[in-house]
């Protein structure tokens, strides 16, 4: 079931998001794999600009996304008038059943009922499974971003024109 994550939900989706980042800490040097996991974490921060939007199987948490409205996401990587998709992870044990697709698609959703322009994200060259999401999903690797911790990332933008995303 898909549904609007609340305070009560954070712990668990922070506990979610690094156990989904788990498989790529072996690529980056541990003092970055810290940095990482505290930024994993930081869901109440993040809570502020962006709402978070879960997955569950019974009681557990298995899936959860950030949305964050045009305007209130990092100035540095979107413009103000895309809204973007922060923190997709889904339980390593759960993947492959079409969750992390149906969070895209609530993102996109709520960025049309938003109004904004596009919806954007940015992704890094180990998350290969999920740039084949986006790219199904319309979106496009629109520029490489400066390298983190020794890593290539790229935005991808998909503009919200056509009704038929997502459909």
């Amino acid at each position: 079931m898909i549904e609007t994550a609340t305070i009560k939900d954070f712990e668990a989706i922070a506990d979610l998001n690094v156990l989904a980042y788990a498989e790529f800490a072996s690529y980056l040097p541990p003092e970055s794999w810290e940095i990482m996991q505290k930024n994993l974490r930081n869901i109440e921060e993040r809570a502020e600009v962006a709402e978070f939007t879960i997955c569950r199987s019974g009681k557990d948490i298995i899936g959860s996304v950030a949305y964050c409205p045009a305007g209130k996401g990092d100035p540095i990587i979107f413009k103000p008038d895309i809204a973007s998709i922060l923190l997709l992870a889904v339980h390593p044990q759960r993947r492959g059943k079409g969750i992390a697709k149906a969070l895209t698609i609530e993102c996109i959703a709520k960025a049309k009922n938003d109004n904004a322009s596009s919806i954007g994200l940015f992704t890094s060259e180990l998350m290969q499974s999920a740039q084949r999401i986006y790219r199904s999903l319309g979106f496009q690797q629109e520029s490489e971003l400066p390298k983190r911790h020794g890593i290539r990332y790229f935005r991808f933008i998909l503009p919200l024109a056509s009704d038929a995303v997502g459909s």
